[in-house]
């Protein structure tokens, strides 16, 4: 079998979300508030790579910033 299993980069998919967000009209606490988030801080974790959004919170980044899922996180 011929079968080479995908990875989730943490880090380039942080990086993907702050992008998504500094090109947005968007600040970091206006997407934790849409996000139903507590603060902006879980976002911060995001965008550095220590932390991934749950796949709830990946379909509404894709949604806010009308990009599909598939083009927020990164495989490798």
């Amino acid at each position: 079998m011929d079968y080479i299993k995908a990875t989730l980069d943490k880090k380039l998919t942080g990086r993907k979300i702050g992008s998504l967000i500094a090109t947005s009209k968007f600040t970091y606490e206006e997407v934790a508030s849409v996000l139903g988030l507590a603060s902006p801080r879980v976002i911060y974790e995001w965008v550095s790579g220590r932390k991934l959004p749950s796949i709830e919170n990946l379909a509404n980044l894709s949604r806010m910033f009308n990009v599909k899922m598939e083009d927020v996180i990164v495989l490798r």
